[in-house]
């Protein structure tokens, strides 16, 4: 298994790190030059892009997320509960 820089595990759950952009066509979440890179078409206001990141992150790894740090920037960090580094590779390559 690659080394991903944007993931970080600890005892049961990985820290990612997330590249945001918002106001986009559509929602995505892709690789981009050794970054997680999340699309969602909600504006940064009154936590309406936070929430979107966290239901698309959840809908696509199936599991508890947390926003760790990060709620007013657009790169962040999210906790995904009970996931290895690999678990999160093998949910992307889907």
């Amino acid at each position: 298994m690659r080394e991903e820089s944007w993931l970080k595990s600890d005892e049961t759950d990985t820290l990612v790190q997330v590249k945001v952009k918002t106001r986009q066509i559509e929602d995505a979440i892709v690789i981009n030059h050794e970054n997680l890179v999340v699309s969602v078409t909600v504006p940064p206001v009154q936590g309406k892009a936070n929430k979107r990141l966290i239901k698309l992150l959840k809908k696509k790894f199936k599991t508890e997320v947390i926003l760790e740090a990060g709620q007013v920037s657009s790169k962040k960090v999210f906790r995904l509960k009970n996931l290895s580094p690999e678990q999160i590779l093998e949910f992307l390559e889907d």
